[in-house]
């Protein structure tokens, strides 16, 4: 068990590690040829015809990279509202079936996203579909969605391997809950 838990640690650390990255610099990058954008458009009157697609098209991938990071740190696609109330009320043993729970519903949510998204790739790649300014392939754009999401389902099926474990050490008695706020 503890050596599933070291190895699920370390691969949740890489995905952290390059696809929190990956997205943000991807992020920064978009920002920026956005401005550069603007300044074009407002004070020389000119743009780039793919321009506005590579931004819409690039800072969604971005962010399906980005799901997969905030799902490595449990802050996304979780009840922390309720988890929070059932814990500060003594109910350590629901909170941990909870837990197990949300984990499950992710894989399974993540899981049929990014399988039932060779589909709409196939069809992507086969009509050889593009953007407005159609300059710019839609395959990789889908390709990047349908990984983001099949990684964020291998994380939440670590973590719902962890959160089994820890149930059954009975670690959910101890276990400290991070308060946080969702708006």
């Amino acid at each position: 068990m503890d050596g599933f838990l070291a190895f699920s640690n370390r691969a949740k650390e890489a995905i952290h590690l390059v696809l929190g990255w990956l997205g943000s610099a991807m992020l920064l990058v978009l920002t920026l040829f956005a401005l550069l954008e603007i300044v074009r458009r407002y004070i020389f009157g000119v743009v780039f015809e793919w321009g506005q697609d590579a931004i819409i098209v690039g800072m969604v991938a971005a962010v399906a990279f980005y799901f997969c990071v905030t799902q490595v740190r449990r802050s996304h696609l979780v009840m922390n509202a309720v988890v929070q109330l059932l814990h500060g009320r003594g109910h350590y043993r629901s909170v941990g079936i909870l837990k197990i729970a949300v984990s499950v519903i992710i894989v399974m949510f993540c899981s049929a996203i990014g399988i039932t998204g060779w589909d709409t790739l196939s069809y992507a790649w086969e009509r050889n579909l593009t953007t407005y300014s159609l300059l710019i392939p839609l395959w990789p754009f889908y390709l990047i969605l349908m990984f983001g999401f099949l990684l964020m389902a291998l994380v939440a099926f670590l973590q719902t391997i962890e959160d089994v474990v820890s149930f059954v050490r009975g670690e959910h008695f101890e276990a400290e809950i991070e308060m946080t706020t969702d708006v």
